[in-house]
């Protein structure tokens, strides 16, 4: 007997974390390019989202 998992489920049914981001992301306001996990720029402040 074989049992359907979804992409979001292991084998044993339990949810998998979602990976943290690891790409660096520039600033819109000052173009400076900040490393995550910060949802803020480290230079100026502005919000990333």
């Amino acid at each position: 007997m074989s049992t359907l998992t979804t992409p979001a489920t292991t084998r044993r049914g339990t949810a998998r974390r979602p990976r943290p981001e690891r790409t660096v992301w520039t600033c819109p306001n000052c173009q400076r390019e900040t490393r995550p996990p910060r949802k803020r720029c480290a230079d100026c402040g502005t919000s990333r989202y």
